[in-house]
């Protein structure tokens, strides 16, 4: 994504839109038994509670921007050799002079997502009929919370038994710094999406749909349900990183692209 493509958002905006970003990896390092977990020395680095690299799951994050990339490259490695594990490096638009690095190394880009955010609440769509939407309140809706995201994702190729993973700890979700949305019909959990709240921003994570229930406008729903959250809230800015499926929802609710992170891993 070219600089070009990036819409108008203050460097305010963008600062309080990274801060949730990577407090979203505190909280998902929270909510499964990670093997490892340290950010000292200017890098995230996660070692998950299974092997699969992924996003917030074996994964590493430069955070301190003046850090030279092969001072950050060098880290990870040391890390996931420690704990036998392949992972992805997640860079933003500031860690340019990271990738050649990655490159050299072996790794390739999989994937390229827009970072997103929006600065005033969302409209709220109205449910369709026989759809009502619940907010987390046992752990009950957390695991209907999982159960739409285990479908919704395998469309990514993210299998299941991955996604249930990221959610050992589902009482972990109903704390303060989460507020979630379950949209039912009848018993039957059809979409979600969750917001963590983390000081003058806000970010709304795991949206999904279940695929029989798709193109009824769910995802939206529960998209500007959980942004308006973050605003009632206090924050100044919601964000979130869109997939190519969400991206265009996201969109017609009013979210600006001001980055774009991409996942780098080892081509074997």
């Amino acid at each position: 994504m070219s600089d070009s493509s990036m819409d108008a958002t203050s460097d305010a905006a963008a600062l309080l839109a990274d801060e949730n970003l990577v407090e979203s990896f505190r909280q998902h390092a929270d909510w499964q038994a990670c093997v490892a977990y340290r950010e000292d020395d200017g890098v995230l680095l996660m070692a998950g509670n299974t092997p699969f690299p992924i996003l917030y799951r074996n994964c590493a994050l430069r955070l301190d921007a003046t850090l030279r990339p092969n001072d950050a490259f060098a880290q990870a490695e040391r890390f996931f050799a420690a704990h036998r594990r392949h992972y992805s490096f997640i860079t933003r638009g500031k860690d340019k002079g990271l990738e050649p690095v990655l490159r050299e190394a072996g790794f390739v880009e999989r994937v390229a997502s827009p970072c997103m955010l929006i600065e005033k609440p969302a409209v709220e769509p109205t449910p369709p009929a026989g759809v009502r939407v619940e907010r987390f309140a046992t752990t009950q809706h957390v695991a209907d919370a999982v159960s739409v995201c285990m479908k919704a994702y395998a469309l990514l190729d993210l299998p299941g038994e991955e996604v249930a993973a990221f959610f050992e700890y589902p009482e972990r979700l109903l704390t303060r710094n989460v507020t979630g949305f379950v949209a039912y019909r009848n018993d039957m959990p059809l979409a979600t999406a969750l917001t963590l709240h983390s000081g003058q921003s806000a970010g709304v994570y795991w949206v999904g749909t279940t695929p029989e229930a798709q193109r009824q406008g769910l995802a939206g729903l529960c998209t500007a349900l959980a942004t308006n959250a973050g605003f009632a809230r206090g924050a100044k800015v919601v964000t979130l990183q869109a997939t190519s499926f969400g991206a265009p929802v996201y969109r017609r609710l009013g979210y600006k692209v001001y980055d774009e992170f991409k996942f780098f891993m080892r081509s074997e």
